[in-house]
C-alpha cells in the first residue's frame, strides 16, 4: 500500500484529513490548505497548484 503525504507539510499523519486532488492526486491536510477547510468538500476538489493551472472547479 502506497503511503501518501501532504503537499505542503511532507507528513502522512492524521490520513482521515487529507484530501486528493481529483486532477493530481496530490494530498493536502484539510488544516494545511490556504485557507484552512474546517470539513472535506462535497464532490470534486482540485488543489491550489491545479487551480492555478487550470481554474477552479
Amino acid at each position: 500500500m502506497e503511503c501518501k503525504t501532504c503537499t505542503e507539510c511532507g507528513n502522512s499523519e492524521n490520513d482521515s484529513e487529507l484530501l486528493f486532488c481529483d486532477d493530481c492526486d496530490r494530498g493536502y491536510h484539510m488544516y494545511c490548505c490556504s485557507p484552512p477547510l474546517s470539513k472535506a468538500p462535497e464532490g470534486d476538489w482540485r488543489c491550489k497548484l491545479c487551480c492555478a493551472q487550470f481554474g477552479e472547479l
